[in-house]
């Protein structure tokens, strides 16, 4: 059983200082420091280079504290996400970088693997804090916390305490003798397929919720449900815990409204199809190049 993250590069949260306003100030005025800018869902990028993401010093930019949270550190480097809020902003930051903004979940797989931990979380804090600035108990404003890891209701008769957090989804490598089933939304490109996904219900258990989905989207019974490894997928904001798991039949009764279609495809037939495979920076794309290589 594999148990490891898929995360390529490794963050030191560093917790325990994210309610020490002092450190976390000297961490913005080092010249160190990289600070990642995001506008709705897109990340800073070089215009001379797609690839690469557009890292910027506290000293390029005028901040207000409200956009700035504290990723964390890697190899004693400090990173920092900047929400940019207008577009008018925007712009302006392209032209004096010589930078465009381009969509995180559309760009991903052309950016350096080892930005992509910090690049989604950067991407996530900034849609969750978009989506906080009332409390939910009593409609007051909330203010930023513990260097962005927490909003606060700022009544003082509620002072209600948010934190970010993420959906706990499922998705599941499903084979049946020597062939796996893959399916496909209509939205997707013409030609890809990927294993089959959905969100785990409340009160439900995670293998309870495999099963479930399975049986919704493709109409078959599983069994051996087996732990494979997980995924932040931060689009906007999962937990994508991977399965394997075998079918007790082939015969598959679709969901139109998940599945435009799903087949069983052999070995074979996938390495025959290579473009027919998902982002190769997803945990689906694991799950399928794990079962190729057994």
């Amino acid at each position: 059983m594999q148990t490891a993250s898929l995360s390529p590069y490794f963050i030191d949260r560093v917790s325990h200082v994210r309610e020490d306003n002092v450190w976390i100030q000297a961490q913005l005025d080092a010249g160190s420091t990289r600070l990642i800018a995001v506008y709705q869902s897109s990340v800073l990028c070089h215009n001379y280079d797609p690839g690469r993401p557009c890292f910027l010093s506290h000293s390029q930019v005028t901040a207000a504290p409200e956009s700035l949270v504290f990723l964390g550190q890697v190899d004693g480097i400090a990173y920092f996400s900047l929400s940019i809020q207008t577009s008018e902003a925007a712009e302006q930051l392209c032209s004096a970088q010589q930078a465009t903004f381009q969509a995180y979940a559309v760009s991903a797989p052309m950016l350096e693997s080892e930005y992509h931990e910090l690049l989604s979380l950067a991407c996530f804090s900034s849609y969750w804090h978009s989506r906080n600035h009332y409390c939910g108990s009593c409609a007051s404003a909330t203010e930023i916390s513990s260097a962005g890891h927490m909003r606060v209701c700022t009544s003082t008769d509620c002072a209600q305490r948010y934190f970010p957090s993420m959906d706990p989804a499922i998705i599941v490598l499903i084979e049946h003798e020597d062939r796996c089933l893959l399916g496909r939304q209509a939205h997707w490109p013409e030609t890809m397929y990927s294993t089959l996904a959905g969100f785990v219900e409340p009160g439900e258990t995670i293998e309870a919720a495999v099963a479930r989905e399975v049986n919704e989207e493709a109409g078959i019974q599983i069994e051996d449900i087996r732990y494979h490894s997980s995924q932040a997928w931060l689009f906007p904001n999962s937990l994508m815990l991977g399965f394997n798991a075998k079918a007790t039949s082939t015969d598959l009764q679709l969901d139109a409204n998940e599945l435009e279609a799903a087949a069983w495809f052999t070995r074979d037939q996938i390495r025959a199809q290579p473009q027919m495979l998902p982002n190769q920076k997803s945990i689906s794309y694991a799950l399928i190049q794990d079962w190729l290589n057994r």
